[in-house]
């Protein structure tokens, strides 16, 4: 039904077959019935989510780095409605749904509770997404000045790092096809005690691993602790 709506609206807005103004009710049945046709096709399907499952992680490691930048670069974070979990919609009407924010409070009240581990074994649940937001949410009263972060080492290219004020993001990217070996790969962390508010670790000043900063949760979010984390 969701994939119908999609498909009806995009053939129609295209103009080329059908409009909303000119209907052309022949071609839209034909379209139904490919879609249709695809969704009860057992060899199609099994083939298709034999594509899609190893795509499934990177994407969300993807998610987690583009949520956190978005938060602590400079600018103002728009999280488009329902989206604080992972969010699997079509383009409009099917991300136009009711969204249950009963069930985003009840996850958003566990979270303190929970250790990161659980946060992790809960990942179709959409907590990683959630933590991350709301951990990062908190600190962005914190945030100042930007600064590069420079990374060095062999997959250096696949890091995004930088400085706001007392905040540093840590971020992969690139990452489908990434063995999870950082090797050499390390950062400089400035002058300070720096808390992992994601993690819960802490770091000293100096050069550090990437590897070991991402060892219990895809991203990082580290905090001055020189001061109250909050």
């Amino acid at each position: 039904e969701r994939l119908l709506a999609y498909m009806r609206k995009a053939a129609r807005e295209a103009k080329r077959h059908t409009s909303w103004t000119t209907v052309n009710q022949a071609f839209e049945t034909a379209v139904q019935g490919f879609v249709e046709g695809l969704l009860g096709d057992p060899e199609f399907m099994a083939e298709f989510e034999r594509f899609v499952g190893p795509l499934i992680e990177p994407g969300r490691v993807h998610a987690l780095s583009q949520v956190l930048v978005k938060i602590t670069a400079p600018g103002v974070p728009d999280i488009y409605q329902g989206t604080e979990l992972w969010d699997l919609s079509l383009v409009d009407p099917d991300n136009r749904r009711p969204v249950d924010y009963g069930a985003r409070r009840r996850l958003l009240a566990e979270l303190d509770a929970l250790p990161i581990e659980q946060i992790l074994a809960r990942g179709d649940e959409g907590l990683p997404k959630l933590w991350t937001i709301r951990q990062a949410v908190r600190i962005r009263e914190r945030l100042g000045d930007y600064a590069r972060i420079p990374v060095g080492g062999e997959k250096c290219d696949h890091v995004i790092a930088f400085q706001r004020g007392e905040v540093i993001c840590i971020a992969p990217r690139l990452v489908l096809g990434l063995v999870e070996d950082w090797g050499d790969t390390a950062l400089m962390l400035p002058e300070g005690r720096w808390h992992n508010v994601l993690s819960d670790r802490r770091f000293a000043p100096g050069s550090i691993r990437v590897g070991d900063v991402l060892k219990d949760f895809p991203v990082a979010l580290l905090v001055s602790s020189d001061s109250n984390d909050g």
